[in-house]
């Protein structure tokens, strides 16, 4: 695994990373390792353990949750989500994706639990390129740090749908809605959940919607990459404000479903090792055999597929390749389908997600392998990850 610190020495040189920190397990076989800085104005170095804005990799934590409670009978894969949301009763959908708000028409079935764990259930994201995402963004949802999960979902119900749920894979705050789902079952606040059924078991003590201030010391420094300029930059105070903001260190009582989870390398392996075959280290048990499959397997119909995550920002220029090729979706993960090109050396069956700053996962279990990346980096040079991923296979 020599040739994956060096690459990131390389990446690191040439300004495209600040720092990274990685953990690999293959067959309990533990390569842990850290380069760079979390701070460049002063050039702190990146230590081992270090904590970091997980992003939407909050989002397969959340999807075991709700696949915890299936298993309980607690609710269905089939259930309507009004069945818990009574909010989203009589929803509308856009009479086309390009319609604006004005221009809707009644949906012709309510979205499921298992379309929110699928992302076809008709929702979008804020920076999506779409009058309804606009909207999003207009009413700052996903962006307050004082706002309750409750009141986010309460003011995404007031709108009409993007599409007909199952009629598209789109990427979505469909997660956020499970995670308030969640709550409305067990009459719990969500990390109260994700404590007691995922964090305490596998012994991940520094995964939390909060951290104190001993452990914001260790915080890694957010950056953004400038494919233009070949530049490692701090966020500037605009962007920093509109991003952050949504992304609290020190509101106890903040959550969501699609991003918010503060983590470390450490704490994330051990939730990645653990899809492998569903028990913690001590053999118990969190999820049932049937139910992994359904997380790890694609559940897409072919006619959803290929999957692609479009943003406004997304530059379809010659050079633009869409990270998602090869993969479908099952019930939380992307899953490699094929072997492609850009993943010519990655195992079929392989799983996992990333986040919006770079962080990254994976899990093999014909390899007995998992894998995870940290960083913070938004806008992140695609080939540090590619790197990385080839580099992982290469070396089985």
């Amino acid at each position: 695994m020599d040739n994956i610190k060096l690459d990131f020495q390389k990446h690191v040189d040439a300004g495209r990373c600040n720092g990274a920190e990685w953990i690999i397990n293959h067959k309990n076989n533990i390569y842990h390792e850290v380069i760079g800085y979390k701070d460049l104005d002063f050039k702190k170095k990146l230590s081992k353990n270090s904590y970091y804005r997980i992003w939407s990799m909050t989002k397969p934590i959340i999807g075991f949750a709700a696949m915890q409670l299936i298993e309980k009978n607690f609710l269905s894969l089939d259930d309507t989500i009004d069945k818990y949301l009574p909010d989203f009763k009589n929803l509308k959908k856009l009479n086309t994706i390009e319609s604006k708000l004005s221009d809707t028409k009644p949906i012709d079935n309510t979205p499921t639990v298992r379309q929110l764990l699928q992302h076809t259930a008709g929702f979008t994201y804020n920076s999506c390129d779409n009058f309804l995402a606009k909207e999003y963004e207009d009413r700052n949802l996903f962006h307050s740090s004082s706002s309750s999960l409750e009141e986010e979902i309460s003011n995404i119900s007031e709108l009409p749908l993007l599409y007909e749920p199952g009629s598209k894979w789109h990427y979505s705050i469909s997660i956020d809605v499970l995670a308030r789902i969640i709550e409305v079952i067990t009459k719990d606040k969500i990390l109260d959940v994700l404590k007691e059924n995922i964090f305490l078991p596998l012994e991940m003590n520094d995964t939390n919607f909060y951290i104190d201030e001993n452990s914001n010391k260790h915080l890694v420094e957010t950056f953004e990459y400038n494919s233009d300029k070949l530049k490692l930059t701090n966020l500037n105070y605009d962007k920093r404000k509109l991003i952050l903001y949504g992304y609290p260190t020190n509101n106890k009582n903040y959550s969501r479903g699609g991003h918010g989870l503060f983590s470390t390398a450490e704490d994330y392996e051990k939730f990645a090792t653990m899809l492998i075959n569903g028990k913690n280290k001590k053999g118990k048990d969190l999820i049932n055999p049937e139910s992994l499959a359904l997380m790890r397997n694609n559940s897409l119909n072919k006619d959803l597929l290929p999957i692609e995550i479009i943003s406004i920002n997304t530059n379809k220029d010659e050079h633009y390749e869409n990270d998602l090729n090869g993969y479908g979706w099952g019930l939380g993960f992307r899953v490699l389908m094929k072997n492609l090109p850009q993943n010519k050396f990655g195992s079929v069956g392989e799983f996992g997600w990333s986040g919006y700053a770079a962080t990254y996962f994976l899990a093999d279990p014909k390899n007995n392998l998992s894998a995870v990346l940290m960083m913070q980096i938004i806008d992140a040079d695609k080939n540090i990850k590619k790197d990385f991923y080839n580099n992982i296979f290469k070396n089985l």
